[in-house]
C-alpha cells in the first residue's frame, strides 16, 4: 500500500480570497492529506506588524469548510521544523516569494535530511489580503500628491485611507493594543514585564538588535550567555560608530557581538527592495534594520528582539517634551520637511495635526508622540523585519505608564527616568548612555547628488536641506520610479 503523502502549509488567511483558495487547491493536488496551520492573532501581529481583521477562531472555521483542507491547526510559532516534528509532513507548501529568503533555504536543507521537501507555488496575480482590505474601505483615496506631502512631513504616509496607487498597496504598522499592555509604575515593573515577554519565547533561537543606547542594552542583559547580538555600522568617514559602546554591554553579559557594516551601495539596494515591499518610500533607518534582520536570518535566528517603543512609552523624546507647545509652534517644530518647499503640487496635511488641537491654540503633543510618532518609528523597523520573514518582538510595546509621564523630571534631564533606574540595576559599573538617533552619514553619502529630476519636484528644491532631509527626497524619487514601472505593467 502506497504511503499517504502529508502536506503542510501555513498562513494568516485573513480576508480569505481566491489567492488563498488557489494555494490550497494546488497543495491538495500534490498530497493525500493537507494540514493547514492558521497563524494565531498574536503570531500574525509579530509577523506582519498588524492585527488580523478576522479573529483566529473565525479564520479556522472558514478553512475547515474548504473541501481541499483535511485538518486545521493553530500556528503559534513560525518554525517549520518544529511543525515537522509535530506533524511529520512530507511536503511544505509555500508561496514563491519565500524562495529567496534565507530561512526557507535553511528549511529546504533541513527538511531534505528528514525526507521532506519544500514546494513553492506562484501567488495569484494582483490579489492579497491587503488589497482586499483596501477595496473594502469605502473612503479609500488614491492620491499620489497627498501621500508625498504626508511622507515628507511625517516620514511615513500617516493615513491608512490613502494610497499612492491601486497597483502598490503600502504596508501599515499597527500599535499594540493598550488593553493588552502591562501597567508600569516602577523600574521593577519594567523588569517583570520584560521577563514575562521573553519567557514566552525560545531564547535559543533569538537575536538582539543592539545599539549604543540603553533601551536595547537593557533587553540584551536578559539574554542567555553566548547569544548573538547585532549592531549596524555605517561605512563612511563621518559615521557615528556605536559598536564600541555596544561591545561594553556584550562584555558585561558574555554576549557574542556581530557587527553588520552598511555601505551606501548596501543602502541603495535595500532602499529599492524595501520600497517595492512596503508600497511606499522607505523610512530612513529602515535599510539598516532590514540588513540586521537579513544577517540574523542567515545565521539561523528566528526571532529578533528590539527596543523601539521605549522612547514613546517612557518619555525619551526629551526635545519634543521640552516645553508646552502652541499649535502652530508644534506644527513647525515637528514637520520634518515642508512639502510646499519641495513639490510643485503639495497638498494640505494639516488635518493630521488638527486631531490633536486643544483650546484653539494648544495641542496634545504627548498623545501626538504616542500615536503619530509611534507609528512612524514602528514602521521604520517592522516593514524591514517582515520582508525577511523573521519574527520580531519589542517588549516595550507591551508596556504603558500607569500614571502620566513626569514631565518635570524629563525637562530636568531625566528622560526615560524609569529605564535609567533599570539600566543602573542591570549595568551597575557603566554610566547611563545618552540618547543617540540611529546613525546615517547622509550628508557624506549624498554630497554629490544635485537633486531630483522628476517633474513632481521644484527645481533646486534640495538647496539648504540637511542630509537627512535630502535622503527623504532621494528616497521619494527612487520610489516614484518604481511606481511608474508598476503603473506601466
Amino acid at each position: 500500500m502506497a504511503k499517504k503523502i502529508i502536506g503542510y502549509t501555513s498562513g494568516v488567511f485573513d480576508m480569505f480570497h481566491v489567492g488563498h483558495l488557489n494555494i490550497l487547491k494546488r497543495a491538495k493536488a500534490n498530497c493525500d492529506y493537507l494540514i493547514v496551520a492558521v497563524c494565531s492573532d498574536e503570531l500574525a501581529y509579530k509577523l506582519k506588524g498588524k492585527w488580523p481583521v478576522i479573529p483566529c477562531k473565525d479564520r479556522i472555521e472558514i478553512l475547515r469548510s474548504i473541501c481541499y483542507v483535511d485538518e486545521v491547526v493553530i500556528e503559534t510559532t513560525s518554525d517549520k521544523l518544529e511543525a515537522w516534528e509535530q506533524y511529520r509532513y512530507d511536503i511544505l507548501f509555500k508561496g514563491d516569494d519565500a524562495k529567496k529568503k534565507p530561512i526557507y533555504q535553511k528549511y529546504e536543507e533541513e527538511l531534505s535530511r528528514r525526507g521532506a521537501i519544500v514546494m513553492y507555488f506562484p501567488y495569484t496575480k494582483d490579489i492579497s489580503s491587503s488589497k482586499v482590505r483596501t477595496k473594502r474601505r469605502g473612503n479609500m483615496e488614491i492620491n499620489k500628491e497627498k501621500c508625498m506631502s504626508l511622507y515628507f512631513a511625517f516620514r511615513y504616509i500617516g493615513d491608512n485611507n490613502l494610497q499612492f496607487s491601486e497597483k502598490m498597496i503600502h504596508r501599515e504598522h499597527q500599535l499594540y493594543p493598550l488593553e493588552g499592555r502591562d501597567l508600569i509604575k516602577t523600574a521593577e515593573d519594567i523588569d517583570c514585564s520584560i521577563r514575562k515577554t521573553l519567557g514566552e519565547i525560545d531564547l535559543s533561537k533569538c537575536a538582539v538588535a543592539l545599539s549604543a543606547g540603553m533601551d536595547s542594552a537593557i533587553l540584551a542583559s536578559y539574554m542567555p550567555r553566548g547569544t548573538k547580538v547585532y549592531t549596524a555600522r555605517c561605512v563612511a568617514e563621518s559615521a557615528v560608530d556605536e559598536t564600541l559602546q555596544a561591545q561594553k554591554y556584550c562584555d558585561a553579559y558574555g554576549l557574542e557581538h556581530v557587527i553588520v557594516d552598511v555601505t551606501w551601495d548596501d543602502y541603495l539596494k535595500a532602499m529599492d527592495e524595501l520600497a517595492e515591499w512596503d508600497g511606499s518610500p522607505i523610512v530612513p533607518n529602515e535599510p539598516q534594520a532590514y540588513m540586521l534582520a537579513k544577517k540574523m536570518c542567515e545565521d539561523g535566528k528566528e526571532t529578533l528582539i528590539y527596543g523601539d517603543m521605549a522612547d514613546i512609552v517612557f518619555g525619551g523624546m526629551d526635545r519634543l517634551l521640552s516645553r508646552d507647545w502652541k499649535f502652530d509652534e508644534w506644527v513647525e517644530r515637528y514637520t520634518f520637511l515642508d512639502a510646499k518647499k519641495i513639490l510643485k503640487n503639495p497638498c494640505d496635511i494639516s488635518y493630521i495635526y488638527e486631531q490633536y488641537r486643544e483650546n484653539n491654540d494648544g495641542i496634545d503633543y504627548v498623545r501626538f508622540i504616542q500615536e503619530v510618532y509611534a507609528l512612524s518609528s514602528g514602521e521604520a523597523y517592522t516593514c524591514g523585519f517582515s520582508k525577511t520573514g523573521i519574527q520580531y518582538v519589542d517588549p516595550y510595546e507591551k508596556m504603558w505608564m500607569a500614571e502620566p509621564l513626569d514631565i518635570k523630571r524629563i525637562r530636568n534631564g531625566e528622560s526615560k527616568y524609569l529605564l535609567r533606574e533599570l539600566f543602573k540595576m542591570r549595568y551597575p559599573d557603566l554610566e547611563v548612555p545618552e540618547k543617540l538617533p540611529m546613525s546615517r552619514p547622509a550628508d557624506e553619502w549624498l554630497k554629490g547628488w544635485t537633486g531630483p529630476e522628476r517633474p513632481e519636484f521644484k527645481p533646486g528644491c534640495i538647496t539648504g536641506l540637511t542630509g537627512e532631509q535630502k535622503l527623504l527626497v532621494f528616497s521619494m524619487e527612487r520610489f516614484l520610479n518604481i511606481l511608474d514601472r508598476y503603473e506601466n505593467e
